[in-house]
């Protein structure tokens, strides 16, 4: 008798706990249970992808791939980095349904998926396309507030439901972000002079006699006078000191002007680069050249040929701190000797 009672109670025991277990799992918001991939076949398509546009109420990015090369195409078809868009295509892969959420117009702001064209859209739009088809387009909201793991509100541009998905999107609109910055990194170890010229004012040419010399020599001063600031003087070579660019058009832009000032920097080996400024659209844009100077010595071709295919066709616009080393004028540089009394 106590033993059918124990097994009675046993068995009310289970059946209670898979009742329990049961309405928890249908309690669960099905997120939990089981996860969609919003782009399913996107990973399958990813080297027939051509052309990316990434965009937001600031700015637009629109990357083509000619001939398997990726270029931005809104910057005059700079090379684009690669890694950028092989990134984009595996977190848009990655990217998982949680639940579907509002289909109310006047609800998209609350989430950021409105239209671009809206008004205050805080939504960037991605599309993606191979040379035949648009493989997908959507506007990438906000994230929900308190989320702890990374999860953004989502509403594909063709769709009038919006949705919540589990993923992430670094992808940037700008299109800056989608370029290898660097324009040229030489050492002003390196340097042996560096001449600024300027029309119509006084050609300033700085110098040293080695390379292990830390301090230029502002040469031609005056008689009476002596350089105010060697340590001003010695930071004008580090302008090509790992020199990124803010901006960049096509060269064909500024090559017809009149050039605002030349700078030459001659290293010990004879690289020579030529640094030309124009002013275009109120802007200080630089065009690059390298070649085998005057005071030529062994010096590999590849070493020319590597900068120029890098910088050939292209002015860019180089940071505020970069410009002002070489926005000098000679009388700046100098200073009257104080004669004793």
């Amino acid at each position: 008798m106590f033993k059918s009672k124990i097994i009675i109670i046993f068995f009310i025991a289970l059946v209670i706990s898979a009742t329990a277990w049961k309405v928890s799992i249908d309690n669960k918001p099905q997120s939990e249970i089981m996860k969609t991939s919003l782009f399913p076949a996107l990973i399958d398509s990813v080297n027939e992808i051509t052309e990316v546009t990434i965009e937001d109420r600031r700015f637009k990015s629109i990357l083509k791939k000619i001939d398997g090369v990726w270029y931005l195409h809104n910057k005059d078809n700079y090379p684009a980095t690669t890694s950028g868009i092989k990134q984009l295509a595996l977190e848009l892969s990655n990217l998982k349904i949680l639940e579907a959420k509002t289909s109310s117009v006047e609800k998209y702001a609350k989430l950021g998926v409105n239209n671009l064209s809206v008004e205050g859209s805080q939504a960037s739009q991605i599309t993606v396309s191979t040379s035949e088809k648009k493989l997908l387009s959507l506007l990438i909201g906000l994230s929900p507030k308190g989320a702890k793991k990374a999860k953004r509100y989502i509403r594909l541009t063709d769709e009038t439901a919006a949705q919540l998905v589990a993923g992430q999107i670094t992808a940037s609109t700008n299109p800056i972000e989608w370029l290898d910055p660097q324009i040229i990194d030489l050492d002003s170890k390196s340097i042996k002079r560096l001449t600024i010229d300027v029309p119509e004012e006084k050609k300033i040419v700085i110098s040293k006699n080695t390379e292990s010399e830390d301090f230029f020599t502002l040469q031609d001063i005056p008689e009476s006078f002596e350089m105010k600031s060697k340590t001003i003087v010695s930071s004008i070579p580090a302008i090509l000191i790992d020199l990124r660019l803010n901006d960049v058009i096509s060269a064909n832009a500024v090559t017809d002007l009149e050039p605002a000032q030349k700078t030459t920097v001659t290293t010990f080996s004879g690289l020579e680069i030529l640094l030309t400024d124009y002013i275009w659209e109120n802007k200080h844009y630089t065009v690059f050249e390298a070649y085998l100077g005057k005071d030529k010595k062994e010096l590999p071709n590849s070493t020319i040929e590597k900068i120029n295919n890098k910088v050939r066709g292209w002015a860019y616009e180089i940071p505020a701190y970069k410009r002002r080393m070489i926005n000098r004028k000679f009388d700046d540089l100098i200073q009257a000797i104080e004669q004793p009394d």
